[in-house]
């Protein structure tokens, strides 16, 4: 016989489904974006309700009352794991002379959304706008506070971990002080490399003295270090922002025992080592023409996305993907079996 289970609405969230006792997707061990808790926008306490019928949430990040701290940027990170067709946010705030200003509306993406107000010079309020209270989160954070993170219920915490020091996502430093490095674009990227470059750590385990600094190259090709900054616990967002020139980006590290859950790069969510592929290999990478996968059974697809987050390929039921039409450098590959979905970054020759 056949047998399917039918439902009538596609707004039900999951973090695990499993059939005649086989796990086919855990949200704690996939490195997709399920959680053991997500909160959605509708029900969340976090937001307030909107100025009118079309955005009927909302999410204060600042208040003039809070003076010279309003004038700083403003970032709201928010890991979205439920996302409706055309959900979409606006961002509010005030002007030097006290009138309201609204921004054109931005769509959502799945996965973590990094919402940027940049600094002003005066006293503001800003505020984030949304279409659909159907928007659900596993964690969110306003300026680096984690105000919500669904595997703990607000502790910070959760299931799986890597860490700087072993995870293939950074490379080795260069020197003894800093010690580990990821690169965000190189010159090769051509006009790609001059937008903003942004990284977004979920720390969870914060050594004493750890701090980050930038490396990027100038117009004319030096390089230039930028001052040390103190890592946070929770979600750190680092960003570089735009040039008009190509150039190259990276984040360098003073200490191997910085631990995180979460990591994207440009909005690209890059998994973690051990969930679920820990046999996993991507190769050749550096490559030319066409990358295989080995380790991953039953692969259902696997695409190819820019540094800006757009989808350059998707091939369907095979183990590698022809990369030879594409531009040189940094690119991210998502490999999806049905169980497990994980993110790494290539680089194009």
């Amino acid at each position: 016989r056949a047998v399917k289970i039918q439902f009538n609405d596609i707004d039900v969230c999951f973090s695990s489904l499993s059939i005649n006792g086989q796990t086919l997707y855990d949200g704690n061990s996939n490195g997709g974006g399920g959680t053991d808790e997500e909160s959605c926008i509708g029900t969340s306490n976090l937001f307030d309700a909107g100025p009118n019928s079309t955005w009927t949430r909302v999410i204060t990040l600042t208040t003039i009352s809070e003076g010279a701290a309003s004038q700083a940027a403003q970032t709201l990170v928010l890991n979205i794991t439920n996302l409706p067709v055309g959900a979409q946010y606006r961002v509010y705030k005030t002007t030097a002379n006290g009138s309201d200003f609204f921004g054109n509306p931005q769509d959502l993406l799945m996965g973590i959304n990094t919402i940027t107000v940049g600094a002003v010079s005066f006293d503001r309020a800003v505020k984030i706008q949304f279409n659909d209270i159907d928007v659900c989160f596993s964690s969110l954070s306003i300026n680096g506070q984690t105000l919500y993170d669904g595997n703990s219920n607000g502790g910070g915490g959760t299931d799986e971990e890597s860490c700087i020091g072993t995870s293939n996502l950074f490379d080795a430093g260069p020197n003894s002080t800093w010690t580990r490095v990821i690169t965000l674009t190189t010159i090769s990227e051509g006009a790609a490399s001059q937008a903003a470059q942004t990284l977004v750590l979920n720390i969870t385990n914060l050594p004493v003295g750890a701090q980050y600094r930038v490396y990027k190259t100038t117009a004319n090709g030096s390089d230039f270090f930028g001052n040390p900054q103190d890592l946070l616990m929770g979600i750190n967002t680092i960003t570089v922002g735009a040039v008009s020139f190509d150039r190259a980006v990276k984040i360098q590290f003073n200490d191997i025992d910085v631990c995180f859950s979460s990591l994207s790069v440009n909005g690209i969510q890059l998994g973690l080592e051990d969930l679920g592929f820990s046999n996993l290999k991507i190769f050749p990478n550096p490559a030319k023409d066409v990358i295989f996968v080995e380790g991953a059974q039953n692969i259902i697809s696997i695409k190819v996305y820019s540094i800006l987050g757009s989808l350059e390929k998707e091939v369907f039921n095979t183990n590698q993907v022809d990369i030879s039409d594409l531009y040189p450098g940094i690119h991210f590959l998502k490999l999806d079996n049905g169980s497990h979905m994980i993110s790494k970054q290539i680089i194009k020759k």
